[in-house]
């Protein structure tokens, strides 16, 4: 880790600028295209958890959709700000925002309840194994074999070899 004089604040480093649309049509179009990704990117994963995928192809998943999720904040936030540039879209481009966003509104639903009703099954799966774990617990027999009576006391015996004691003399 690199020391840091806090006396002297040092400009900071600039980011390299990202390769992002500057106007409103190529955001709008850069945007069309990426929630089209986007959602058939939700489309997999739900399928993948349908099928039982293994977790690393949903951990590949998740890590293709993460970058693309920052880029379509960023540039659906461009694109509000530039209101004039909104405005002044052609028709055909907002009926494709539209679509593209009604379709990503679907493909996240779709995601959202495959991935509930699974998260579902996952703690019906673990309350049964808690609850099996539970009951075992309470269980007072041994597995194999007649069960020992328990006794309710301890009652020191009277003969037997369980009263006799021996002293070791020898060093």
């Amino acid at each position: 880790m690199d020391k840091v004089d806090v006396r002297f604040p040092q400009p900071g480093k600039k980011a390299p600028s990202a390769n992002l649309p500057n106007n409103a049509e190529e955001r709008a179009a850069a945007l069309i295209e990426l929630m089209g990704r986007l959602s058939a990117n939700l489309r997999r994963e739900a399928e993948a958890v349908e099928r039982r995928c293994n977790t690393a192809e949903l951990a590949r998943l998740a890590k293709e959709k993460q970058p693309m999720m920052l880029v379509y904040e960023e540039v659906s936030r461009l694109l509000r700000v530039d209101r004039e540039g909104m405005a002044n879209l052609p028709d055909d481009t907002k009926a494709k925002l539209r679509g593209a966003t009604r379709d990503l509104y679907d493909a996240s639903a779709e995601n959202a309840d495959v991935l509930r009703r699974n998260s579902g099954a996952q703690k019906i799966l673990v309350d049964t194994v808690v609850n099996a774990i539970n009951h075992a617990r309470q269980v007072t027999t041994v597995a194999y074999g007649s069960p020992i009576p328990p006794r309710s006391t301890y009652v020191v015996p009277t003969h037997g070899p369980a009263t006799s004691a021996t002293l070791n003399t020898r060093l």
